[in-house]
């Protein structure tokens, strides 16, 4: 755990010593960002917003796997290499489809699974005063973890560690290697994604990443004049966004790192530890 701690704030202080690079990775967000918000305010009412809907559909996961592609990239090579992130990002949409497939077909069997466990409708009170509360329903309880542990936990964690596998080899090469040692790949990331050290770094980019955006969004302020409140409303929005970008980025470099420290023989280049004065 001390270990993965320190691999977690060394992480934290090669993201913020190299500059050029936060700023790349805050651009390819915020026209993430920008590209999505734009997709939900379209109205389907005339051609051209029907034919910009259907371009962010597209344009939207493509810039996904980009930035995904271009935070594996800077952590394993030290700089960005955009043919390569470009590759690395279609490979990602390839794997990532399956994946979904087969988190959707569990997600659905726990959804039937346990529509055999219903809960107890409350009974009516037939005394005056308040009702009394209601048992606590286990099997609600077991099965909102299970959902929350497959789609929050298992799938990203399973996903992050099957693009670092698959990042920066050619796909000749991953065909060429034959069935039996692409499975043997797959195998290895899965074993890795599911480790103590692999949780623990996904679980504090949680923290950061999910935990405090929402803590410093939700809460409201009674404050009277409306430019002082419009003021403070942007703040937050801006504070959450580096929140939401440097816990992401740290987790992903992170996790790559720790693969490779577990693997070194994953690629022939190891990480590198980036230092202040590395080109972006």
């Amino acid at each position: 755990m001390t270990t993965t701690l320190k691999l977690w704030c060394s992480t934290i202080k090669t993201t913020f010593t190299n500059l050029r690079a936060l700023v790349v990775f805050a651009v390819l967000y915020a026209i993430l960002l920008a590209t999505f918000f734009r997709f939900i305010w379209i109205r389907e009412a005339t051609l051209w917003q029907v034919l910009f809907t259907y371009a962010f559909m597209i344009l939207i996961p493509a810039e996904f796997f980009v930035f995904q592609a271009s935070i594996i990239n800077r952590a394993r090579e030290g700089k960005f290499h955009w043919r390569t992130i470009a590759i690395d990002a279609f490979k990602f949409f390839v794997m990532t489809i399956p994946l979904l497939l087969v988190a959707w077909l569990l997600y659905y069997s726990l959804g039937k699974w346990a529509g055999r466990y219903p809960a107890a409708l409350p009974l009516l009170p037939v005394a005056p005063g308040p009702a009394k509360s209601q048992p606590l329903h286990w099997p609600t309880l077991i099965f909102s973890t299970l959902r929350f542990v497959l789609i929050g936990v298992a799938f990203p964690l399973a996903t992050i560690h099957l693009w670092i596998s698959i990042a920066g080899s050619e796909l000749r090469l991953l065909i060429d290697a034959g069935a039996k040692s692409f499975f043997r790949r797959i195998a290895s990331a899965l074993s890795r994604a599911f480790s103590s050290e692999s949780v623990l770094i996904y679980a504090l980019g949680l923290i950061v990443s999910l935990v405090l955006p929402y803590i410093i969004l939700i809460p409201t302020f009674a404050i009277k004049n409306n430019k002082t409140e419009f003021t403070v409303f942007i703040l937050r929005l801006v504070v959450s966004f580096v929140f939401t970008l440097i816990g992401w980025v740290v987790t992903m470099s992170a996790l790559v790192r720790l693969s490779f420290e577990e693997s070194p023989a994953a690629s022939p280049q190891p990480v590198p530890d980036a230092p202040a004065e590395a080109a972006a």
